[in-house]
């Protein structure tokens, strides 16, 4: 046993030098994914391995005691999650005063709702070993099974659970099934710190102890996007609990990471040489806004995109701009005779400065989806859309994705030009690179299939392109160099000497 452990703890050290990178799921002491104690809905990324070292100080009718845990879990998909916790690596004889004696493993599913939704449901199984130096406690077995729900909007969280645990009888001893409750709330103050509260509560387990019960309030950082810091301290509100806890710990997790490393917009400023000739240098400006593009330092107030992590590049979209060759080949599929929804609002061709509620016919020069020939066009602005656009080894958008698209989209639409879009997908390298060209060109389509058919815009105005892996931004070597190559960019083209 001690071998096994002492492996686990080898294996998580190594964690911590393997290059991790973030993810939405922060294992509890436990192993599974939750809060300190308290578990949630939330389940680990596909892939991911995540160690946890832990440091547990209680004193109560028992006396002082001081464990150790370690715990190990694996994301087995996009909702399920493999964990296990070995309760103490001082091997002192403090597990049982401590109500920490237990070995687990445990096995979540996500049953209800998606990574990116607000509400999930997960149902948890977990099996248990007591491990104690009383020969008559050591090695006794436990099932548990429970149901967990979360709710999480935004930096405001509350999850709550309630199972069932069965627990065979040592010697001598009998012990009581169990019924278990508990949850929490969580808070933000920023994405690198987050408040917790919770409390559990079991029925009686051994006859005459008395129930067991813990409130805690702790709080963890997120030194990096691999390191988590976790510090709690918790009081008995049951006979069978210490009086007091302090809890201390830290995890690592390779994969998806604790949180996302906002990406900065990075936003040109205005162009001086396309003021009219004669004006004054426009120096007026509101405080922390500024154009998104040189074109727009012309037109009214300027404003920046809110509520998404959009990253717009800077571009030149002049007329002698490098040329983007648009081909029939490249245009959006669509299927025979599938309509396109509009949200209400006109079409993005033409463009008025104010939209009717009404949509109207597009009548602005189109380019014939019967043609053949190559369409000549620049840049005119473009958008980089990072990985969390889309789930992990998926082509189909994701909440924050369908957002972001909305908002350029929203943006463009104010604008008030005719234009085409291209949007390339982009991967890493990791799998063959005919998986990742086709995984890429089938994101692009995706994203322009949404803004078709929940933005308007005409299906023959989009092009997509899959370039798989052969344009990275960074090292593929490294978790964020392949972090910054999985992407989606849209390139708003507008053409050059007319159609052609």
């Amino acid at each position: 046993m001690r071998t096994t452990v002492l492996l686990l703890l080898v294996i998580g050290i190594l964690a911590l030098w393997l290059n991790p990178a973030p993810c939405h799921a922060v294992p509890t002491q436990f192993g599974d994914t939750g809060l300190l104690s308290q578990p949630s809905a939330e389940t680990l990324d596909a892939g991911n391995l995540s160690f946890g070292l832990w440091l547990n100080h209680s004193d109560g009718d028992g006396g002082s005691a001081t464990v150790a845990p370690v715990a190990l879990t694996l994301g087995l998909g996009s909702f399920l999650e493999v964990y296990g916790t070995y309760p103490n690596l001082l091997f002192n004889d403090d597990d049982l005063a401590s109500g920490r004696g237990d070995l687990a493993l445990g096995f979540k599913a996500r049953v209800l709702g998606k990574r990116s939704s607000p509400f999930k449901l997960a149902l948890d199984v977990q099996g248990r070993r007591s491990v104690a130096d009383d020969p008559g406690r050591d090695g006794v077995n436990s099932y548990l099974g429970r149901m967990i729900g979360s709710y999480r909007p935004e930096r405001f969280g509350v999850h709550a659970n309630i199972g069932y645990q069965g627990n065979d009888s040592p010697r001598d001893v009998h012990y009581d099934n169990q019924v278990l409750v508990g949850g929490g709330i969580e808070f933000y103050p920023n994405p690198r710190a987050r408040l917790i509260a919770e409390l559990g509560y079991a029925t009686e387990k051994e006859k005459g102890r008395g129930e067991e019960g813990e409130a805690m309030i702790g709080l963890q950082y997120f030194a990096s996007p691999h390191l988590t810091l976790n510090l709690g301290v918790g009081v008995g509100i049951a006979d069978a609990s210490p009086d007091w806890r302090i809890l201390a710990g830290m995890s690592t997790t390779q994969g998806i990471g604790t949180y996302f490393v906002p990406v900065p917009r990075l936003i040109q400023p205005p162009d001086p040489v396309s003021a009219p000739a004669g004006a004054a240098p426009d120096t007026e400006e509101l405080p922390g806004i500024r154009p998104l593009s040189p074109l727009l330092a012309a037109q009214a107030q300027p404003r920046a995109l809110t509520g998404v992590e959009l990253h717009e590049m800077p571009v030149a979209p002049t007329a002698s701009a490098p040329d983007v060759i648009l081909t029939a080949a490249e245009r959006l599929p669509q299927a025979e005779g599938a309509p396109v929804r509009t949200r209400g609002l006109s079409p993005l061709a033409p463009m008025t400065s104010a939209p009717s509620p009404v949509a109207e016919t597009i009548a602005a020069p189109a380019p014939d989806e019967s043609s053949q020939e190559a369409i000549r066009t620049y840049v005119y602005r473009k958008f980089r859309l990072p990985e969390f656009s889309f789930g992990f080894d998926q082509h189909s958008l994701s909440d924050e994705g369908r957002k972001a698209v909305s908002e350029i989209i929203a943006d463009l639409r104010r604008e008030g030009r005719w234009f085409l879009l291209r949007i390339d997908g982009h991967t890493d390298n990791v799998g063959s690179a005919q998986y990742n060209e086709r995984l890429s060109l089938r994101r692009a389509i995706a994203m322009g299939s949404y803004i078709a058919g929940h933005e308007g815009l005409d299906p023959a105005r989009i092009f997509v392109k899959g370039f798989g892996q052969d344009q990275p931004l960074a090292d593929n070597e490294t978790a964020e160099g392949r972090s910054l190559n999985r992407r989606v960019e849209i390139l708003v083209l507008l053409p050059k000497d007319g159609m052609r």
